[in-house]
């Protein structure tokens, strides 16, 4: 029997696997919109689980692995779930094209479990992703989805979905390089970081305001990338090696 203090970020970890598992049949069933905030609820805590394992000191591989299987339901399965049934209403998805949209959402769960796996037997890295996380990629799927349906934007647009899963997945299993969002010297880029993630545990659980977690998000990803561009020399000294050993490291992957 494993201590007390284990069974909080497994928690949070079971909690987050149990709502891509709904967001699934949230979207099978045609509600879209409930199914896109139970990803956006999964973000809030897979964030929480590596946060209160750090804190509680109960990191184990157990919980390194239990995150990726919760990981690869809530940021895999579900936001390919999303697209997929949320477009077999108003395209013309039959015959070929309904099996080019079931490849395209199976390549993009496809392309997060190999991340998944990479994460799990890298060492370094330890200020830096390599690759687009898919959590951010879940995030930016989800409330790009709540921004569309709460601005009632045209249903035509919603056939470039497919091109949008296959980009992330490109990207996730890419090496693209994206700073980690951790606190720094700097104290106004601190204040900025702490505002935002507060601002973004109250407007999930909430629903409301999609279009500013969809714009934070955005605002992460390419200011990141940009950013990384721009110093070429930001994580080199912790290049990725592959290793037998899955560290427990900081579950954003």
């Amino acid at each position: 029997m494993p201590p007390l203090r284990y069974f909080v970020p497994n928690g949070f970890t079971g909690l987050s696997l149990l709502l891509g598992l709904g967001s699934v049949v949230m979207s099978a069933e045609g509600n879209f919109r409930l199914a896109a905030w139970m990803i956006l609820w999964g973000v809030l805590l897979d964030k929480l689980d590596g946060s209160a394992a750090r804190l509680l000191d109960a990191t184990s591989k157990f919980g390194v692995e239990f995150d990726s299987f919760a990981d690869f339901v809530v940021f895999g399965i579900a936001p390919a779930a999303l697209i997929y049934y949320r477009l077999l209403p108003i395209g013309p998805f039959l015959g070929w094209e309904k099996h080019a949209l079931m490849g395209v959402s199976g390549l993009y769960a496809l392309a997060l479990a190999v991340r998944l796996a990479r994460f799990n037997v890298m060492t370094g890295g330890e200020s830096i992703f390599f690759g687009l996380p898919g959590t951010l990629m879940g995030a930016i799927i989800a409330s790009g989805f709540l921004t569309w349906d709460k601005y009632g934007l045209p249903e035509r647009t919603l056939i470039y979905s497919p091109a949008v899963l296959v980009i992330a997945a490109g990207l996730m299993v890419s090496s693209v390089r994206l700073p980690k969002l951790k606190l720094r010297k700097n104290k106004v880029f601190n204040a900025f970081t702490v505002c935002n993630v507060v601002g973004a545990y109250l407007c999930a659980p909430l629903r409301i305001l999609p279009e500013y977690l969809f714009g934070i998000a955005l605002v992460y990803t390419v200011g990141g990338v940009v950013y990384c561009l721009m110093n070429p020399s930001v994580g080199l000294e912790a290049e990725p090696e592959s290793s037998p050993d899955p560290a427990p490291a900081e579950r954003l992957a």
